[in-house]
């Protein structure tokens, strides 16, 4: 059976990295929302919405559903799909925000993952993680203790399980990940290559 998994966190914990290792390794197609088609203007699109912080979610929202829809149909078709962000974050960041649009119901009809995993990170390393590759407005934000906590007490309402990557290297982040998978959903201890 094929499966849709979601990696989601808070930025620079590793997700975009080890999202594409864990898919190269283990043969799943990987995608991202908002979409690989929309990912060069997105930033462009963001800015045009100015100020509104509804206008945004409902972008992000959008995004969700139309990358949701693919990964459902490639499912259907045998792929197994890691999806680097999904319907949690799209939420969680909204909420903190302080969208009171209630996405939960306008993404009712987004195609629900089989596994939704939060990946966490020390926050020291994390804060080291986003200076080296150059933080963004995005990133900065979740600096701030009271948005992160506040990001991540609605991700972890909205995500199945947690996994703690703090110290781990690249590659065991990828054990751990594919270990955590394979306990969420019970596929049996398939060897590591």
């Amino acid at each position: 059976m094929p499966f849709f998994i979601v990696l989601e966190g808070l930025d620079g914990v590793g997700k975009s990295t080890i999202a594409r290792r864990y898919a190269q390794q283990y043969g799943y197609q990987l995608m991202t929302t908002p979409g690989k088609e929309l990912l060069p203007i997105r930033t462009d699109i963001i800015n045009g919405l100015g100020s509104s912080e509804t206008a945004k979610a409902l972008f992000y929202a959008a995004t969700v559903q139309a990358e949701g829809e693919k990964a459902y149909k490639l499912t259907e078709s045998g792929e197994n799909i890691l999806m680097d962000r999904y319907r949690a974050s799209t939420i969680a960041y909204a909420q903190q925000r302080g969208v009171t649009l209630d996405l939960s119901a306008v993404l009712s009809q987004a195609p629900r993952p089989h596994l939704s995993i939060l990946l966490v990170l020390d926050e020291q390393q994390r804060q080291y993680r986003l200076q080296q590759r150059g933080t963004t407005a995005e990133d900065l934000e979740t600096l701030s203790p009271d948005f992160r906590a506040g990001v991540l007490t609605r991700l972890q309402a909205e995500c199945d399980a947690t996994l703690d990557l703090t110290g781990a290297t690249e590659e065991e982040a990828v054990g751990l990940l594919h270990d955590c998978i394979n306990h969420q959903l019970r596929i049996g201890s398939a060897s590591r290559p």
